[in-house]
């Protein structure tokens, strides 16, 4: 089986130390939820990651890039620069020139995306405010449970 002889290997890994293979994702998921959505949801653990399919990596120049999943590892990096996660499970593949050669669209080495259907700049925007209302609600709550006390 492809598992015995370590095509594929399941691994952690920090998003921070995953590249991009596209130059621009698009804002919605596949099934129509938005990165926006899906960030909210995982801050707030109204799903999980493990919930989620895991991003599919291979190594080419020495740097690991997505081959499946650049739309999850755009999340998952806001997660990880906010200190929400700090690894995600992912499967490691070898090296496979012309997988890589037909998802590699980055102009920045896989660096940074740009976003279809609603400009970088405004999903920044909305990714941060949803995390200054969670922050805000949860100061709510901590501040709540010293008064019980």
């Amino acid at each position: 089986s492809a598992r015995s002889n370590k095509m594929v290997n399941e691994e952690s890994m920090r998003p921070s130390d995953i590249r991009f293979t596209h130059d621009r994702i698009q804002y919605k998921f596949t099934d129509g939820r938005t990165l926006t959505e899906t960030f909210r949801q995982l801050l707030r653990k109204v799903t999980s990651i493990e919930n989620i399919p895991k991003m599919e990596v291979m190594p080419n120049k020495g740097k690991w890039f997505v081959v499946r999943g650049n739309r999850r590892l755009f999340v998952y990096k806001e997660l990880e620069k906010r200190n929400q996660i700090e690894q995600v499970q992912v499967t490691k593949r070898i090296f496979n020139r012309e997988l890589f050669d037909k998802q590699y669209t980055s102009s920045n080495e896989g660096r940074s995306v740009k976003i279809r259907g609603r400009g970088l700049e405004a999903v920044m925007q909305d990714f941060n405010e949803v995390w200054e209302e969670y922050k805000r609600e949860n100061r709510k709550c901590q501040t709540t449970a010293l008064i019980d006390q």
